[in-house]
């Protein structure tokens, strides 16, 4: 190959919109997770869909079947996923996806996109407030693949839909 045909960065990078699914108070507004006066109307909240803003991220591992397993979003054996370690672009104007957020990413098909949950975050794996698991917690190595500013993303299904192998 010459380098005519190698992609440029641009082109590996791919837009998402950003999503998460949050309780919001009566002016349309999330919670302050920090006030307990808030806490018994946020859990009666029935939480909606809320856009962040774009997310951009490049695939690093197209295949992440095996940090999938470990990290617990998919078991061994289940029907072919799209599971990807991606990293993501810490200079988008949203903020970074977390735990639970959802990307949506359009293909080149009119009015067709690809839904992704964030199922892990390397911030989420080292977030200092993270809760203790205790002194038998065990650590597992197969997530030590994440780097700074990466997650893994696997493809959400709603549950009318079949996944076929």
């Amino acid at each position: 190959m010459n380098d005519d045909t190698q992609p440029t960065t641009d082109a590996r990078a791919l837009d998402a919109e950003l999503f998460d699914r949050l309780a919001l108070n009566a002016d349309g507004q999330p919670f302050d997770d920090n006030d307990p006066e808030t806490w018994e109307a946020a859990d009666e909240a029935e939480p909606e869909v809320v856009h962040l803003g774009a997310a951009r991220f490049k695939i690093i591992d197209a295949d992440a079947f095996d940090l999938a397993v470990a990290a617990g979003a998919i078991e061994e054996g289940s029907p072919p996923t799209l599971c990807m370690r991606v990293a993501l672009d810490p200079g988008a104007q949203a903020p970074m996806p977390a735990i639970g957020q959802f990307l949506v990413v359009a293909t080149d098909e009119p009015n067709v996109s690809i839904l992704l949950r964030v199922w892990l975050t390397y911030d989420d794996l080292h977030d200092p407030a993270a809760p203790d698991l205790g002194p038998h917690a065990m650590r597992n190595e197969a997530l030590d693949v994440l780097e700074k500013d990466q997650a893994l993303l696997v493809q959400v299904f709603d549950e009318g839909d079949e996944v076929t192998a």
